[in-house]
């Protein structure tokens, strides 16, 4: 059997409401070379039968007892065949060109270690669209810094990139997978080895998903989500560094995310992902129309009804 040129690896808990929608947004790719690896997480809403019923040969099932995010994904590496892998949520979207647009920066770099964009936000409470992208909150540079280093020390300040990357099968085998000891912070881990391995950063511009925020968002610790940062710092190798001024740097985040930490310890609430930046981020303006990308991606009608179902299909 031919491999595909790229793999969507899509790791599902609970999300019967949400995956066909997912799934249909990767095989509705301009890139029609692609499978869609689901891995069903020990999920009891009927995750799996949702899955099933997507009559699609690209689309495979791996199913395993809970076992969290980082395993789930790892799972779907490991079942995947493309040279390329592309990571999605199961309560997200993918605009058509995203695959393309990733495997072209990709391919443009001499040795890449992923490409990552940026991406609308969906707010499901009103079904609207905010005009400010998933990732402004953490002020990513635009455009990004060019070169190895400059990046790595743009991105050992903040986390900037986007969840949705698509990463190349050879740099996984390289650096390795996601580490499942974090219960957050797993794809920041990962970024900043693949990084400080000397892997060149590949960006497109504009915004190629949709991150879908709603009230049954999966939530997390507060002091977890700190202690899970201050270990990503503290377990990224020092000798690592490509510089003196990247040790420095280094050692000053663990510094800060050890002090968070302690910070944040008696903090006993839990807070939905990304939520305390998101409500940080600029006051909340909508598009009054969708903007044209997304419109001829979901068919050009209320979001909320775009989104609940599949996307067009791409000839």
């Amino acid at each position: 059997m031919i491999a595909p040129a790229a793999s969507v690896v899509i790791p599902a808990f609970n999300a019967a409401r949400t995956i066909a929608a997912s799934v249909g947004s990767a095989l509705a790719q301009s890139m029609r070379d692609v499978e869609v690896i689901v891995v069903d997480d020990g999920s009891t809403d009927g995750t799996a039968d949702a899955v099933d019923r997507i009559a699609d040969s690209r689309v495979r099932l791996v199913s395993q007892a809970n076992r969290g995010l980082p395993a789930a994904r790892n799972a779907g590496i490991g079942a995947s065949r493309g040279t390329y892998i592309a990571f999605l949520d199961s309560d997200d979207l993918l605009l058509p060109d995203f695959l393309k647009c990733g495997l072209e920066a990709l391919t443009a770099r001499v040795n890449p270690g992923f490409a990552y964009t940026d991406a609308y936000v969906l707010d499901e409470a009103n079904a609207r669209l905010r005009q400010s992208s998933a990732m402004a909150p953490f002020d990513p540079p635009v455009p990004p810094p060019e070169g190895n280093q400059e990046f790595l020390a743009a991105l050992i300040r903040i986390n900037f990139v986007y969840v949705s990357t698509i990463v190349p099968r050879n740099v996984l085998d390289a650096v390795g997978q996601f580490n499942e000891a974090r219960t957050s912070c797993e794809d920041y881990d990962l970024w900043l080895r693949i990084m400080a391995a000397g892997y060149e950063p590949a960006w497109f511009s504009g915004r190629h998903a949709v991150y879908r925020l709603h009230p049954g968002q999966m939530t997390r610790n507060v002091t977890q989500m700190a202690r899970n940062l201050a270990a990503v710092y503290d377990e990224l190798p020092l000798e690592a560094m490509p510089t003196v001024r990247h040790r420095e740097l280094l050692l000053k985040r663990r510094r800060r995310a050890r002090m968070e930490a302690r910070v944040v310890a008696p903090i006993r609430r839990v807070v939905p992902e990304r939520a305390m930046l998101l409500l940080r981020s600029r006051k909340n303006r909508w598009y009054g129309a969708l903007p044209a990308e997304v419109a001829e991606a979901f068919g050009g009608v209320a979001v909320g009804s775009a989104v609940a179902g599949c996307p067009q299909t791409h000839d």
